[in-house]
């Protein structure tokens, strides 16, 4: 029972982690560039992630569905050591990388740390190499693909779109709604699909490979209620590293940045894809900044790279050792 009330503990701060570490990206640019306060673009990007868990998870879940599947859990006792070793990892990865500054990927620390405890315990046979492929693909998309739709739409901004300065305050604003929708739309249902397999093995019941959201409508809303909580508090000094340290963006290119990063987000989202909503909202950042010809801090940019670098192997490594652990002590 121990191990039960102490995963559900570690869910719940993962998910406020996540939220503190994550929540930055929606707003970085729009305090970077001093369009509002830290405080209110909180806020304010804490309601649009509420509805974007909400909205998504009723029009297309297959990004829970993937989480859900990540690995095969074959009993309720050691599931939870895997469940409860894949989350301790990423939590204190993103935590140290959080001191730092350094924006990190709990979407990879997480599927790293639940493969390397799922191995410990189960062994190899027990990993999905399905979703792990969807994984990489979202991987590969959140980097290259941002990075050509942010060349395209900075592309577009020149030659079709002319904003005048007193409104693109006011598009700024729109953008981080649309950022945080999106990063809820994402990160919201990879804790769903988490506490999902929690309830499943407390049950001791199957954990399903295709979600009806409506049997768990009540997880959504629990789910988007605690990471509005933790996005409210956001992480301010993920917010100046990103947002007005890494690169010197005007308002205008903010707003493109974020353009980006909700198209990025939204076509993962559709087509049931893993992104880190850290990857498409740097790289945007990286994409914008090269195509205006921006000073880009390459030094906050290389320690940004080396963060998502370790995050997988030193996550897995993590999860195969604590899981090791716990199941000798159990």
């Amino acid at each position: 029972m121990i191990i039960y009330i102490l995963t559900f503990i570690m869910i719940i701060i993962l998910i406020f982690t996540n939220a503190i570490t994550d929540a930055p990206n929606a707003i970085a640019t729009l305090v970077g560039t001093k369009v509002m306060p830290f405080r209110k673009a909180a806020n304010l990007s804490a309601i649009f992630n509420f509805i974007g868990i909400i909205v998504m998870s009723f029009i297309n879940i297959s990004v829970a569905n993937c989480i859900s599947s990540m690995v095969d859990l074959k009993d309720s006792e050691n599931g939870m050591i895997v469940l409860l070793s894949g989350i301790i990892s990423v939590i204190l990865f993103a935590l140290v990388a959080m001191k730092f500054g350094i924006p990190t990927s709990e979407t990879h620390g997480l599927i790293a740390g639940l493969t390397g405890a799922a191995v410990a315990i189960y062994g190899w046979n027990s990993v999905s190499l399905y979703e792990w492929r969807n994984v990489l693909i979202g991987l590969g998309w959140s980097i290259v693909g941002t990075f050509v739709i942010g060349y395209l739409v900075t592309k577009i901004f020149k030659k079709i779109i002319n904003l005048k300065n007193e409104n693109i305050e006011k598009w700024q604003m729109i953008g981080c709604c649309g950022m945080s929708f999106m990063h809820g739309a994402q990160d919201g249902q990879k804790f769903i699909g988490i506490l999902i397999i929690f309830f499943s093995l407390v049950r001791n019941s199957y954990i399903p490979s295709q979600i009806n959201p409506l049997n768990y409508a009540g997880i959504i809303i629990y789910t988007a209620f605690i990471m509005a909580m933790g996005v409210s508090i956001g992480g301010k000094k993920i917010v100046d590293n990103i947002g007005s340290q890494m690169a010197k963006l005007d308002n205008k290119q903010a707003l493109m940045s974020d353009i980006t990063t909700v198209f990025t987000l939204f076509i993962a989202s559709m087509t049931g894809i893993p992104v880190s909503t850290t990857h498409a909202k740097t790289v945007s950042i990286i994409a914008v900044g090269n195509s205006e010809k921006s000073k880009i801090d390459r030094k906050k940019v290389f320690s940004i790279c080396k963060a998502w670098f370790w995050n997988f192997p030193v996550s897995g490594l993590i999860g195969y050792v604590l899981a090791t652990v716990i199941g000798k002590i159990v």
